[in-house]
Formats: C-alpha cells, sequence, structure tokens
C-alpha cells in the first residue's frame, strides 16, 4: 500500500515538472521607513530557499496601488537572504504618500513605506551618486513631452523661436513653463552628423511622413541612423529605465499576469515613459486575448534582440487593432 506522502510526491513530480510547496517569503526590511527625491532605497531578506523558485519578484507600488515605481528580479543566495536597490525618484514617483513594497516568492509579503519629493530638514542627504545603483536608474523627463501637444509635431522649431522673440507675452509663458530650458532646447532638433539635418525650417511632421511615405528616404534615414528611430532623432522619445525591461520580460514569461502588465502599461503611458504618438490617454482600458507574438516581442526587447522602438510598434499595435483600448 502507498503512503499518502508518497503519493503526494509522486504528484509533485509528475512528468517531471516540480510544484514547490515549500518557497515563501519570510521577512523583508527596508533601511529607513521615509524617502526622498535622489535616496537610494535599499530592501533586505530572506526566504525559505527554494531552487524550483528561479528569483525573488519586487514591486514598488504606487499610493492607491495603481502604477508602479519600480521592480526587480533577484537571484537569492542559497542561505535564502536577498538584497535589492532602487533610486528613489523620477516621472515614475510621481505622488507623495504610502508606497507599497511586495515581495513574492512561493507567495506574497507586502510592507509600506512613506515617500516625500524634497526633505526640510538639511540634515537629510539627497545627492547619493546614481551610480551606485545602476539597474534601477532615474532618468531625465523629456521636455518635449511634459505639455502634451507643445512642441506640435505640424510646427517648425522656427515657427516657436520666432514667437519666442517677438512676443513678449509668449516669452513669459514658456519661461514660466520651463524655467530650466531654453527655447531651442525644447522646441529644436540636437545636431547630427549631417550638417543642417533635421532643419529648423522644417516640422517633426514633415520628416515622419517622408519617412513613412517615401521608401528611398526611409532607406537613407536608415543607414544614416541604423540605431535610431526617426522619433529618436527629432526628439520624441525618452530612456526607457532597465525595470521596465524587467517588467516586460516577466510579463512575457508568464510570472505577471495580462491584467498587471496592462496596469503597467497605463502607468507608462501616463508618465511618458512609453511614448505612441498621436495618442489621446486615458485610465480606461479593455484587454482580450493578447497575441503570444507580443509577449515575445516583450521578452527579445527585455534582452536587446529588437529596438525599442519595435517595442514601442507593437504596443501601438495592440491600441489600433483595439486588443487593448484606451479611449
Amino acid at each position: 500500500m502507498i503512503k499518502p506522502f508518497l503519493i503526494l510526491f509522486l504528484i509533485l513530480f509528475t512528468f517531471g515538472n516540480f510544484i514547490s510547496i515549500f518557497g515563501s517569503v519570510q521577512n523583508f526590511s527596508t533601511d529607513k521607513s521615509t524617502y526622498y527625491d535622489g535616496d537610494t532605497l535599499k530592501i533586505s531578506g530572506t526566504v525559505n530557499y527554494d531552487p524550483v523558485i528561479p528569483s525573488v519578484i519586487l514591486q514598488i507600488i504606487t499610493p492607491g496601488g495603481t502604477g508602479l515605481a519600480g521592480i526587480a528580479n533577484i537571484l537569492p543566495k542559497s542561505d535564502g537572504s536577498f538584497t535589492a536597490t532602487f533610486h528613489v525618484g523620477g516621472p515614475t514617483w510621481s505622488d507623495e504618500g504610502t508606497y507599497t513594497i511586495k515581495a513574492s516568492y512561493g507567495g506574497n509579503l507586502e510592507k509600506t513605506f512613506f515617500y516625500q519629493k524634497s526633505s526640510l530638514s538639511s540634515d537629510v542627504d539627497n545627492s547619493i551618486d546614481p551610480s551606485l545603483n545602476p539597474s534601477n536608474e532615474s532618468f531625465v523627463e523629456n521636455p518635449k513631452l511634459q505639455i502634451p501637444g507643445f512642441p506640435s509635431l505640424d510646427h517648425s522649431p522656427q515657427y516657436y523661436i520666432d514667437r519666442y522673440n517677438n512676443e513678449p507675452n509668449y516669452k513669459s509663458w514658456f519661461d514660466s513653463q520651463f524655467p530650466d530650458y531654453l527655447i531651442h532646447e525644447v522646441v529644436g532638433y540636437k545636431q547630427t552628423h549631417i550638417q543642417n539635418f533635421p532643419s529648423l525650417d522644417h516640422s517633426p511632421q514633415y520628416y515622419i511622413d517622408r519617412y513613412n511615405n517615401e521608401p528611398n528616404y526611409k532607406s537613407w534615414f536608415d543607414s544614416q541612423f541604423p540605431e535610431k528611430s526617426i522619433y529618436d532623432i527629432l526628439g520624441f522619445s525618452t530612456v526607457i529605465p532597465n525595470w521596465i525591461k524587467t517588467y516586460a520580460e516577466l510579463w512575457a514569461t508568464g510570472d505577471i499576469s495580462d491584467s498587471e502588465f496592462i496596469s503597467g502599461l497605463d502607468f507608462m503611458l501616463e508618465h511618458n515613459i512609453i511614448v505612441i504618438p498621436n495618442l489621446n490617454y486615458s485610465e480606461q482600458n479593455f484587454v482580450s486575448d493578447i497575441p503570444n507574438w507580443i509577449r515575445h516581442n516583450a521578452d527579445w526587447w527585455a534582452h536587446d534582440l529588437i529596438s525599442q522602438q519595435e517595442f514601442v510598434d507593437s504596443l501601438e499595435y495592440l491600441i489600433k487593432e483595439q486588443i487593448i483600448e484606451i479611449e
């Protein structure tokens, strides 16, 4: 007669697929209870180590539970200990208040901390070097994406520069909106190795239309800027931090559900982390079955096998085909 525990043992090893019943998060803690822009948040903890579970997934959830400030995929040591660091601040940390850390490893454990954008105390060090935390870096918001529709794709940089130089009220408005930038830094183009390209006299839409409608022009552009998209050269894109790639990879491998991924996509779109031109964003969305090739794209992008723009193009496809509806 087979004993009950042997029956359970056989079930767990059926077809060579071991189902872990031992892995769990024992405990974890943060090095502080309150953080400010520029701080490094350090998480230390232990799990009941199980070699079947490859990693601890850490998610930092924004106040209200509507988005993510960061995510990490951490390999625990054989003794069960793990550590992770996050750089505090940036567009994904837009709300002050109580943030939740969710640690997943066979089960879930949650703890909270408080985030405030600036400290009123002079003895708090807000100058921690972000290079200490390269896997969770902050990034600078693109000023072209700060105000929806400004600058417009339909107007040339020279149009805005002329208005700034000739209309005092316009200059006053611009300076109030962009106190840290010069006019050409917001509306202009960065220099390339090709003289007068892009030209200040032509609108971004002029170049986008030529790229999309003239095969010879597209071929020329791609040969001159093989690692860039037309939006990169025109300045209408932003750098996506590495933790977003981790998020895409976890979704591609099934460690994050479709609904969680869409919630994260909402957050990325709202904060201009992923930019889809001409998208009128709101927080309402609908998710139907997502094709497997989209998951493959996410996995390839996470491993640098396709470009950021190719991944964004696949997300744009989801929206345009109403697989994801964002109204």
